[in-house]
């Protein structure tokens, strides 16, 4: 179980997660196993480039895996807090499942899925019976056995073939992710919340030879490049935009105010604090990006 404030995360085998949000928010940004999340409570928000998705209780949805894509769990707006449960399903269990259960798909698989990172799956008795029956562990504070893991997953995958045998072609596609474009990546996806091994991840590297070519590109580590980038942004949206430190924080790529507060003045020099909606030190200086 991890805490952070009033966030609690119960994790089984890194496999099964339960999530609770009581009054703040947790944004994430990545997705590495394809996974399936149910709604108990509160909203989960997606932000894609495109638009901006928000689900509530009693919702599921299916995310594939290797891509980018802000997750935002928070409570809903009369209060409840946000409670989530989500199931992974990593590579190996489905090149096993596969294999022993010799699954045909269908012509076509995946063929209608499209461009999308997120499928929205239709409410069904046989998505409740299996995270209502999870959820119960958790409630009683009870992990499940390895064995009956197993079977959640393979019940978790059959349902999935049933509700949408197209996502055949998704769930057993194991090719790996190309090598990407590494400066185009960093500058559409910095403000991220990803650590330096999940960004090499992203752009079908090892750790050795992302911060290799980041060298060669950038001529700067990947840490000190990724704080200056994300405090230049913040420092714009402060200072240019009006936005209050508070709002910029998380879409900078920051995991919580205080951290965020420390970097911007070890920066500038300055709290981002002091900064008015028209871009100057509340003590008389000019805080633009380009006097720092």
């Amino acid at each position: 179980m991890n805490t952070k404030s009033d966030i609690v995360i119960y994790n089984y085998l890194d496999t099964f997660f339960c999530c609770y949000v009581e009054n703040d928010k947790l944004c994430e940004e990545m997705v590495t196993d394809h996974m399936l999340v149910y709604i108990c409570s509160g909203e989960m928000i997606l932000v894609t480039k495109e638009k901006r998705i928000v689900f509530k209780k009693g919702d599921s949805f299916f995310l594939k895996r290797n891509h980018l894509i802000k997750k935002i769990k928070q409570p809903a707006k009369n209060g409840e807090s946000f409670k989530g449960l989500f199931l992974q399903l990593k590579t190996p269990f489905l090149k096993k499942m596969f294999s022993e259960q010799h699954i045909a798909l269908p012509v076509n698989a995946g063929k209608f899925i499209g461009g999308s990172n997120h499928v929205m799956l239709d409410k069904h008795p046989f998505l409740d019976g299996l995270f209502l029956s999870l959820e119960q562990y958790f409630n009683a504070k009870q992990y499940p056995s390895k064995e009956l893991m197993d079977a959640k997953l393979k019940e978790a995958v059959f349902t999935l073939l049933q509700l949408k045998p197209e996502l055949g072609g998704i769930l057993f596609d194991f090719a790996e992710p190309w090598k990407t474009d590494l400066a185009e990546f960093m500058a559409n996806n910095y403000k991220c919340d990803l650590s330096i091994e999940q960004f090499a991840h992203y752009t079908g590297r090892s750790l050795s030879t992302f911060k290799k070519d980041f060298a060669r590109i950038y001529n700067e580590t990947p840490n000190r490049w990724l704080i200056r980038k994300r405090l230049e942004e913040a420092m714009n949206l402060i200072n240019n935009k009006g936005q209050k430190p508070s709002e910029v924080y998380l879409d900078v790529g920051f995991k919580n105010l205080s951290h965020f507060s420390t970097a911007f003045k070890k920066q500038f020099g300055y709290s981002p604090s002091l900064i008015t909606k028209k871009g100057t030190y509340q003590e008389g200086f000019n805080t633009s990006v380009g006097n720092v």
